[in-house]
């Protein structure tokens, strides 16, 4: 997590991810040691020094003038692969109740008095909720037809769509009304996007750790997630991802390339380029969850993947659910080629996302202060993600790590040790604190020593106090 961490060690974690999601089945012999030098770009020597900490921590066994072998290890694993990577087969998921487990941390986060570090949501304080008053009663003044209309026969409000052209054109990207669908937020815009270039039984390429409801999507649409690991420095890791698709055909890679949840890492523009590069040469179409992309914490706004060359093929996803409110389920999806698809499945789904908050937020972002607000909501952001993080390495327990966000508000910590925080969310709850534990971000049940942290709220004394309190708890069980 630390950006001081060494090179073999950031390799062997990419390599350990590999193995757990059985990438690298066991008895597998890994490519050999300058063939990993060249594939990870990594010198001898770190590759090396990497084999030798997968070694001690028992993922893999050197054989004289042979190389490194892939151990045996006892994982139940809710989606595996069970033959060597050239011949990769994903099972159904094991443990079926994951959905409802879910929905019990997100109902216990969100009880009255409990500390709000679960849930992803940003204080209703920090956002312009009387401005958007204002523009709904404009519109319910002004346009008493959008009461009247069809439900399935237009998903699109033709203002919301030219204030979304407008925005994006100054992102570099010059899209089309007809690229454009309207949808009940980023989670249906992702969903849309998905049924539109998979079909049942296909495989996905996710970051891991990646956001749990997507994985949760993945399931019910009858798709498999094929995890690849990636880092808070970065974000997915390419060079696992091309070792990925050079073994198996994926149906798409679905990618938060601005401020990932949980992470809030920023894929570097290199990199982003080099993606749409695999995703040319393999053929692959990429879904780009753009929700955080407006809370980036640098100087400039990282460039999208929809604004590269190979733009057809992505198709990007967001909403103002981070930004404006929550409650409005405005989302959207541009489609690039596959826009015809995603505009029929929304029709048949759901039809119209509700006309009348569309034309408010067409009113609103019209006003001219989208922008103003985004400024101070960023530096809001980024304060607090600060201040939790140095909170979070006060309290908890010593060798706890942090990821250090570019963006978004939520923060990924790493504890020492072998703490399960899933087993720990109840006595957090009992103490009034909420987190979301690690393994809810794996398709795979990895991160068991995680927890993410939402640093949506500002500040206050009850916040150091509850960080102080999940500290006392992930201390003692670890002495226990």
């Amino acid at each position: 997590m630390d950006s001081s961490s060494c090179k073999y060690e950031t390799l062997a974690l990419n390599l350990q991810a590999l193995i757990e999601n059985n990438h690298f089945a066991a008895g597998y012999k890994l490519p050999s040691i300058r063939k990993l030098s060249e594939q990870w770009h990594y010198s001898i020597d770190t590759v090396q020094k990497a084999l030798n900490l997968l070694e001690d921590r028992g993922y893999v066994q050197p054989v004289a003038k042979s190389g490194y072998y892939v151990q045996a290890r006892s994982m139940q694993i809710p989606i595996a692969c069970t033959q060597a990577p050239d011949s990769i087969v994903l099972e159904p998921p094991v443990n079926l109740e994951v959905a409802d487990q879910i929905a019990i941390l997100l109902k216990s986060s969100v009880r009255e008095g409990v500390a709000p570090l679960g849930v992803a949501f940003p204080a209703h304080e920090l956002l312009p909720i009387a401005t958007l008053r204002r523009s709904y009663a404009t519109v319910n003044r002004t346009r008493p037809d959008l009461l009247t209309l069809g439900s399935h026969v237009e998903p699109n409000q033709p203002e919301l769509v030219q204030q979304l052209q407008q925005r994006f054109e100054l992102m570099g990207m010059k899209l089309k009304r007809d690229e454009l669908v309207i949808t009940d937020g980023c989670t249906e815009a992702l969903s849309l996007a998905l049924q539109s270039v998979a079909k049942y039984n296909d495989i996905v390429a996710v970051e891991s750790p990646g956001y749990y409801l997507l994985l949760q999507m993945i399931e019910s649409l009858g798709l498999r997630a094929l995890e690849i690991p990636s880092s808070p420095e970065q974000g997915m890791s390419l060079e696992a991802l091309e070792i990925a698709v050079k073994q198996t055909r994926i149906a798409a890679c679905i990618v938060c390339p601005t401020a990932s949840n949980p992470m809030g890492s920023v894929m570097p523009d290199v990199k982003r380029k080099k993606l749409l590069e695999l995703a040319e040469k393999y053929d692959f179409p990429i879904v780009e969850d753009n929700v955080y992309a407006d809370l980036y914490f640098e100087r400039f706004r990282p460039r999208p993947l929809k604004a590269g060359k190979q733009s057809d093929r992505v198709l990007m996803c967001g909403s103002f659910s981070k930004s404006l409110s929550p409650s409005l389920r405005i989302g959207y999806v541009a489609g690039g080629k596959y826009a015809a698809k995603v505009l029929s499945k929304k029709r048949i789904l759901s039809g119209s996302t509700n006309p009348i908050t569309q034309v408010a937020v067409a009113h609103y972002l019209a006003k001219g202060s989208f922008e103003r607000h985004l400024r101070t909501l960023r530096q809001q952001f980024e304060t607090q993600v600060r201040t939790i993080g140095n909170l979070v390495l006060k309290h908890f327990p010593q060798g706890t790590r942090i990821s250090e966000p570019k963006g978004g508000f939520v923060l990924w910590v790493e504890l020492p040790g072998d703490i399960d925080t899933a087993a720990l969310f109840n006595k957090a709850i009992a103490r009034k604190v909420a987190y979301m534990p690690g393994s809810v971000f794996s398709a795979s049940g990895l991160y068991k020593n995680c927890l993410r942290l939402n640093c949506g709220h500002p500040v206050t004394d009850d916040t150091a106090v509850a960080i102080a309190k999940l500290g006392a708890l992930f201390d003692a069980s670890i002495f226990a």
